[in-house]
């Protein structure tokens, strides 16, 4: 199973919007590279949950390491235009040696989520329709050939981008699926037709192994064979001696993260070491490929360290 880290660029912003504490994100990113976890992930929101904007920031970070991945988990395609999304993501795979990694969602279906894809200038009711066309579309653009199309808000007439990604296949894409332990049809189809993977959030490991048995149904009624893709579930890890209060703690800083009204469910690394081993562990078991770990607290790369020290090792035997 791999593990990587999310980086805190929405609670660096959360401490401050005019001068976020940024070398905290930094220093997080370097640790995780030279320590050996496989990938750095960063979110997605522009109005509604503001945080340093990913894919710029993903190419900040391919400056500054080596070896991690560099993931979004996730990134809203729907909120902008999809031809220089694709040109962006090609820039930052290329300057990155083919380590960029795309998390997809569709985002929220709350009040809040609409009004964001309203201040973007985007139609939230075809939000899922979107992404699939810009998946449809940056896939056309990265094979280097002329390409001619029409899609809404789209007029291509032999145009070609460039760069173009570091590999002939592009950066693999993972379509949200699952999350909250509801199993949507159109979402495992949505990933059947266009997926490299699934990503996935708020799931125990019973749960995980339905999605897994779902999507592969999906696969076979389409055509498609993709055997042991990448299922990833990104998840909260609190570190500390007593497992209430690392529970407690988990529950403010979600509050304060989402604004409320996040259900705070599935499997969690909370508490002591051995309990948090003991939980990521069962992910593995159920056929998670991979992990985006993200850490709560305002002391968040001290809680890296000690995950480094006391957790990382256990997982890797």
């Amino acid at each position: 199973m791999r593990i990587g880290i999310l980086i805190p660029t929405r609670g660096a912003v959360m401490l401050s919007a005019r001068r976020p504490p940024v070398d905290e994100c930094w220093q997080m990113a370097r640790h995780a590279d030279a320590a050996g976890y496989d990938a750095v992930w960063v979110g997605d929101s522009v109005v509604a949950k503001p945080r340093l904007e990913p894919l710029t920031t993903l190419a900040y970070l391919a400056a500054m390491t080596t070896k991690v991945r560099l993931g979004t988990a996730v990134l809203l395609p729907a909120l902008r235009q999809p031809v220089v999304l694709a040109h962006e993501i090609a820039n930052v795979d290329q300057i990155s040696r083919g380590r960029v990694v795309l998390g997809l969602g569709v985002g929220w279906g709350l009040p809040s989520a609409a009004r964001e894809w309203a201040a973007c200038g985007a139609d939230h009711r075809r939000r899922a329709r979107r992404l699939e066309e810009h998946v449809e579309i940056w896939r056309m653009l990265w094979r280097g050939e002329p390409v001619t199309h029409t899609a809404p808000g789209v007029e291509l007439v032999d145009h070609t981008i460039g760069p173009l990604p570091w590999t002939d296949a592009g950066p693999p894409v993972l379509i949200t699926a699952g999350n909250r332990g509801e199993i949507i049809p159109a979402q495992l189809d949505r990933f059947a037709r266009l997926g490299d993977g699934i990503i996935t959030t708020y799931l125990d490991d019973k749960e995980c192994r339905l999605v897994r048995e779902q999507a592969e149904a999906a696969l076979a009624k389409h055509g498609r064979t993709l055997p042991d893709f990448p299922l990833c579930v990104y998840t909260t890890v609190r570190m500390h001696d007593d497992v209430r209060t690392a529970e407690r703690e988990v529950t403010e800083f979600l509050a304060a993260y989402y604004g409320g009204g996040v259900h705070q469910r599935g499997l969690m690394g909370l508490g002591p070491a051995d309990a948090v081993v003991t939980a990521l562990r069962r992910y593995a078991d159920a056929g998670v490929t991979d992990l985006c770990l993200r850490f709560v607290g305002d002391d968040q790369r001290g809680q890296l360290e000690r995950f480094t020290e006391a957790v990382l090792p256990a997982l890797r035997t």
